[in-house]
């Protein structure tokens, strides 16, 4: 079993949380994929089950602030995401986890959850899609590897990105090459069994859309980076982000000096406003799992800020400066 630090073990009691750091949603999607592959590199993580039960829906009030959080797991579809079904009949907003790893090239997306197999199978076929085994899964292919054909337009945005697809009763996996779908499948290592990623879910603990990302290039002060949305109770709750940081041992000190000096709610932006007028509620902690100790800083969010902001300061490079030493 692994180690979960004291300092966890409390917060989760002290939000009348009894599920253990680990005993997730996300730590079962960091199961279901292969570690040795893209999923290290980036992994996006959503439960649109989640949101579709709390009344996420476009245009409905208090639930617009969470609409992007409605769509983490769904990576670089997210943006085709309505356009789908009717194109290919994947619908993934109407999955119960979505998952996507890696970056473009090698990118991999995974809906699991009730599937009309035998219609997206249909609409594939129609559109030219050919049966194909990949790593001993059964499926679909447009290409045998990564090639684009422009003049074939599944939906505008969508290149390659569903050049192979794997499909069943419960789950649609999509990638650019047969390699990279089989890792969305699983593989061993899993995800969750590097003990990096495993104290990164650690220490985000009970979240309902989570990104794990490692620098690029790698070597640096940082390891892995991690932020996460905890499920909130109700529409009109503030959103409480969670960010993650596993520093290099060699530069431990100085990554937590810089992030727990710069991110406060006094803390300057890189607009000259303040990460208060974002986030007023601002803690630092450490959370040990295993021989890593993962530097957390969580963010109590105003009532019009977006619920992602920390997925946003991880994207736009925001968190990385924070934690440069």
């Amino acid at each position: 079993m692994r180690k979960v630090s004291v300092a966890l073990t409390a917060l989760l009691v002290l939000t009348g949380c009894g599920q253990r750091a680990g005993d997730s949603g996300l730590m079962d999607a960091m199961a279901a994929v292969s570690g040795d592959g893209p999923a290290a590199a980036y992994f996006e993580y959503g439960e649109p089950a989640w949101w579709r039960d709390l009344g996420v829906k476009a245009g409905a009030g208090e639930a617009r602030r969470w609409l992007s959080a409605a769509s983490s797991g769904l990576g670089g579809l997210a943006v085709v995401a309505e356009a789908l079904p009717e194109a290919t009949g994947v619908t993934p907003g109407a999955s119960t986890r979505a998952i996507s790893i890696g970056l473009p090239p090698r990118q991999a997306f995974r809906f699991d959850g009730d599937v009309d197999a035998d219609a997206v199978r249909e609409k594939l076929t129609a559109l030219g899609a050919k049966p194909r085994e990949m790593g001993g899964h059964e499926g679909l292919s447009f290409f045998p590897g990564a090639e684009m054909d422009p003049s074939r337009a599944i939906v505008p945005g969508v290149t390659n990105q569903l050049n192979q697809v794997v499909v069943t009763d419960s789950l649609v996996a999509a990638a650019s090459t047969p390699d990279v779908l089989t890792t969305a499948l699983g593989g061993a290592p899993a995800l969750a069994d590097k003990p990096e990623y495993a104290a990164m879910a650690a220490c985000l603990g009970d979240v309902a859309a989570a990104t794990m990302m490692t620098p690029s290039p790698a070597g640096g002060a940082v390891t892995l980076y991690g932020v996460g949305l905890r499920r909130p109770a109700g529409l009109n709750d503030r959103p409480v982000n969670v960010i993650c940081v596993l520093p290099a041992a060699s530069a431990a000190a100085g990554v937590e000096r810089a992030l727990t000096t710069r991110l406060t709610p006094t803390g300057s932006m890189s607009n000259g406003r303040t990460w208060g007028e974002h986030a007023p509620e601002i803690t630092h902690d450490r959370v040990s799992s295993d021989d890593h100790t993962v530097l957390r800083a969580v963010l109590t969010l105003n009532g019009t800020t977006n619920a992602m902001l920390a997925n946003h300061m991880l994207i736009r490079g925001d968190l990385q400066a924070l934690t440069a030493p």
